[in-house]
């Protein structure tokens, strides 16, 4: 296993995942902050950021222990969106999404893209176990991780509160184990 391989492009049917360093992930996703549906939805607040402060929030590849990469439609120069993978202590990876071209909402681009990182992951990288850590009100994310396979392991009740509107919010915890991710489906029994 390689982590050089993390740094790698990947190409889906649709979109080539492209690494990005830390400053072009931050010119990438700063603008997210403006758009209140999105940042609410990828953070569990809409409060207003600095650049400074959206700087030291999001996740900032090193291409050591955390990584992104562009989601970029094949035939095209802009990104769609960005893939976060965060390796952690013990042979686990935390991941994230956020699909920020509002056209691409519903098009399945988030279970294509995870679809293509998750084997990259277990072949490139030294862990056995992905995670992601959802507000409990972001259905679509719960949805999309169940279709992969992934299961609800836990609640933390209460753990954040949006400073702008008040509202508390729960997280789930999914997670998905390489022995799992390896067995055959269902469906490719029918």
């Amino acid at each position: 296993m390689s982590l050089k391989e993390l740094r790698a492009p990947v190409l889906t049917d649709r979109f080539r995942l492209e690494p990005v360093s830390r400053w072009r992930a931050f010119r990438l996703s700063y603008g997210w902050t403006k758009d209140t549906e999105l940042i609410r939805s990828y953070t569990g607040s809409a409060a207003p950021r600095s650049p400074w402060k959206w700087y030291r929030e999001m996740t900032r590849p090193n291409n050591r222990t955390k990584f992104a990469h562009a989601i970029i439609p094949h035939g095209q120069d802009d990104p769609i969106g960005l893939h976060f993978t965060e390796i952690k202590p013990y042979r686990s990876a935390y991941l994230a999404i956020v699909i920020s071209d509002r056209s691409w909402w519903g098009s399945q681009a988030v279970q294509e893209v995870r679809r293509s990182m998750i084997p990259h992951l277990f072949a490139n990288a030294p862990v056995d176990r992905l995670a992601g850590y959802i507000r409990a009100r972001n259905f679509s994310s719960i949805f999309n991780y169940q279709k992969l396979g992934f299961r609800h392991v836990g609640t933390l009740h209460r753990i954040k509160q949006d400073p702008v509107s008040g509202e508390v919010h729960d997280m789930l915890i999914f997670e998905l184990f390489r022995d799992e991710w390896d067995k055959p489906k269902e469906a490719d029994h029918a």
